[in-house]
């Protein structure tokens, strides 16, 4: 068999990277999350392509982005609404798909949402890694974003015989997202939620936009902002992701993956991790809701996403690991 995996040639992208899970464990090193924002998409792609576990993706956001592959490869795309193509020929998003060698796999037209995932079985080799991932680090000019002409490893070493197999998959229902409701966000107390009294509420009475000021540190929204009545000062302390903190002025603050482990604004809420990733599709303009949970639903909305991504992996890595790999 050979040992040289499959390589992947970027077309064409503009906003798009490298990506993976991020670094859970990097807080204790001081160092931000980071990783997809969608983290559910982007696990999701990773099941439907049979990997035992979650491996380097592709991300793209809201531009397009198109990829050739020398081998035939099992891939899927996953995340917002995008028009998918292989070969030129239309693919289902959210599917496992044969992309016969020398073609090209695109996403174009993305809508619905602001990103896209690309998995492939194997997963994408290529960059270097810090404490044990390859995702983006803004703040420290860390990662490999993609440009036209850049070439990455992926798959597993050898070829698939997927030879009188055009769509060897079965076609699975989209994946029922743990939503509320439309665009709206499940939120737990935040700590210092007392220091507005009554005004908190507020907080769950009017819609907020989505201003354009959002990337993998925080997200900016636009809306009636609470009014804080103890003004006393607050020091600076960790905060988790999908903290809403209050800096003043008429925006809220939610940390994303990337921010800063610690800061001083007031945190009213917490976005749990379950609407994170639905917050992480919001465009600039939309509207959000805020929805007050109680721990027992954020632990039962967590666990439903999870359930779906073990069930779908569970699935397709029976089904995928029947292709045979063969040698050069």
């Amino acid at each position: 068999m050979s040992s040289e995996a499959s390589t992947a040639t970027v077309v064409e992208a503009i906003f798009a990277a490298l990506q993976d899970a991020g670094r859970p464990a990097g807080a204790s090193w001081g160092i931000a999350a980071n990783g997809a924002l969608d983290q559910f998409s982007y696990h999701y792609g990773n099941a439907l392509v049979g990997n035992d576990r979650s491996l380097p993706s592709l991300e793209t956001v809201m531009t397009d982005l198109v990829v050739r592959f020398d081998r035939a490869v099992v891939a899927a795309v996953t995340g917002a609404s995008a028009k998918v193509t292989i070969g030129g020929l239309p693919a289902r998003m959210n599917q496992a798909v044969i992309v016969p060698a020398g073609a090209d796999l695109a996403v174009r037209d993305i809508r619905g949402g602001l990103r896209c995932y690309v998995s492939v079985f194997g997963g994408f080799h290529g960059g270097n890694t810090f404490l044990g991932s390859v995702a983006p680090d803004r703040t420290l000019r860390f990662g490999l974003d993609l440009v036209p002409g850049m070439t990455l490893g992926c798959g597993p070493s050898g070829r698939l015989d997927v030879s009188g197999h055009e769509y060897p998959f079965p076609v699975l229902d989209p994946p029922p997202r743990p939503l509320l409701g439309h665009a709206e966000l499940g939120v737990l107390p935040g700590e210092n939620r007392d220091l507005f009294e009554n005004q908190a509420r507020e907080l769950f009475e009017d819609e907020y936009v989505m201003t354009d000021k959002t990337d993998a540190v925080g997200s900016r929204l636009q809306g009636r902002i609470p009014r804080r009545f103890d003004k006393r000062e607050i020091l600076s302390r960790a905060l988790p992701i999908g903290a809403i903190e209050v800096p003043g002025g008429h925006e809220l603050l939610i940390l994303n993956r990337g921010r800063g482990l610690s800061a001083g604004y007031p945190v009213i809420g917490v976005v749990c991790t379950s609407s994170m990733n639905v917050l992480s599709q919001v465009r600039p303009g939309e509207r959000v809701r805020f929805v007050p949970i109680t721990l027992e639903t954020a632990r039962r909305l967590r666990f439903w996403e999870a359930e779906i991504i073990r069930s779908t992996r569970e699935r397709m890595t029976k089904i995928i690991d029947s292709v045979p790999v063969t040698g050069p």
